[in-house]
């Protein structure tokens, strides 16, 4: 009984139900990510190859050009997609707001025979919404998992605008996240499930979809507004 306690007082707190995330499904789409961030930090390498470092961050580079790359989890349940993360060489941080679940994914960490999922992995317990808890993670974030039910995507949506950089990718598994232009790379077509009004949807583009994972890039809003104008042209 005291272990269910926890989960009937989240569920009246908290839109957002526990589902676990496959861990190989989180596996595929970070290593996908990796080979990603590879390629934009070989191209990064040649462009600023002849230019000091003062130009490069006078040139605001997308947060993906970095070598350790820093995955955040919004509701990290049971711990699975912050310890595959840190196991592949990524630091991790994941947020859960049930004391229940947070104390089971600790656990799970602290008895992993993984030494890099220990060491680059961290859990944090209270609300994604509080801005002390969660601000300087998403500020830091290269890739942020999201649970993208319905009820609650506007908050969420809000959050990731104003805190996520650009360049950040934005992970949801099973539930499309509202877009604000509604257009779909990966498939290069309109995606009417995934496009709702500006004022709720993310500024961000698809570019991966597989086995009911996705990833979205998140833009500038004025890099998506004038994608969007050429798309309709």
């Amino acid at each position: 009984m005291a272990l269910t306690t926890p989960f009937i007082t989240m569920q009246l707190k908290s839109s957002l139900p526990y589902m676990s995330t496959p861990r190989q499904k989180v596996e595929k789409a970070l290593t996908f990510l990796s080979k990603r961030n590879e390629t934009m930090l070989a191209k990064n390498n040649l462009k600023y190859k002849d230019i000091g470092t003062t130009i490069k961050a006078r040139h605001n580079i997308p947060a993906a050009h970095q070598k350790q790359l820093h995955f955040v989890d919004l509701g990290s349940g049971d711990g699975t997609a912050v310890l595959a993360a840190s196991s592949l060489g990524w630091r991790a941080t994941g947020i859960e707001m049930n004391p229940t679940l947070w104390l089971m994914s600790s656990i799970r960490r602290l008895l992993s025979n993984n030494k890099k999922t220990r060491i680059n992995s961290e859990l944090k317990i209270g609300d994604m919404f509080d801005a002390s808890i969660s601000q300087s993670s998403l500020r830091n974030a290269n890739c942020t998992m999201i649970f993208g039910v319905a009820p609650l995507m506007p908050r969420i949506s809000n959050m990731i605008e104003t805190e996520c950089r650009t360049g950040c990718w934005i992970m949801s598994y099973r539930f499309r996240v509202p877009l604000a232009n509604g257009y779909d790379v990966v498939k290069n077509k309109k995606d009417h499930q995934a496009s709702v009004g500006d004022s709720d949807g993310i500024h961000a583009s698809l570019i991966y979809d597989e086995e009911e994972m996705r990833i979205y890039e998140l833009n500038s809003v004025d890099t998506t507004e004038e994608d969007n104008s050429n798309n309709n042209d």
